[in-house]
């Protein structure tokens, strides 16, 4: 059962915001190890190349001032769709105290309006199979998502 949404204000994040997204990246995996106080020196450089991508948003949920959530909106040009961009969602990522709360509902509908007015004609989410009874799949059914297309993946070895 959820408890009672939360109040959150969903931003784009700046520059100053890394260890914030970090610490929530953090925060999401079950574990008891502390959270970062520092990035790392590659943490900084992904970061920097993010914030200078145009048409890339990274977004940072907030609740009282304290990040809780974030999550990435890119647009890439498109030739089909009468050249109208699409959209892609990527890495929407909740500190667990603060899941089943409303945060990520938030972030999502904020990304679904950003890629409106971007004049998007589709908005592609890709989530694993493994969150299919943790409640993710329900969310994004619940915003208008449908499981439409068959995704495949390879991770490259370092």
């Amino acid at each position: 059962m959820a408890d009672a949404p939360l109040a959150c204000e969903i931003r784009a994040a700046t520059a100053d915001d890394l260890l914030a997204v970090v610490r929530v990246q953090a925060q999401s995996r079950p574990s008891s190890a502390p959270l970062p106080e520092q990035t790392t020196d590659r943490q900084r450089a992904a970061w920097a190349r993010m914030m200078a991508t145009d048409d890339l948003t990274v977004f940072v949920a907030e609740v009282e001032g304290v990040a809780v959530g974030t999550a990435c909106l890119l647009l890439m040009p498109n030739l089909g769709y009468e050249c109208r961009p699409s959209a892609f969602i990527e890495a929407v990522v909740v500190a667990r105290a603060h899941r089943r709360r409303g945060i990520a509902r938030a972030m999502i509908e904020r990304i679904l309006a950003d890629a409106r007015a971007a004049g998007c004609r589709k908005v592609q989410l890709l989530s694993h199979k493994r969150h299919a009874d943790d409640g993710a799949h329900a969310l994004y059914r619940s915003v208008g998502f449908e499981p439409e297309a068959e995704g495949f993946r390879v991770y490259l070895e370092p």
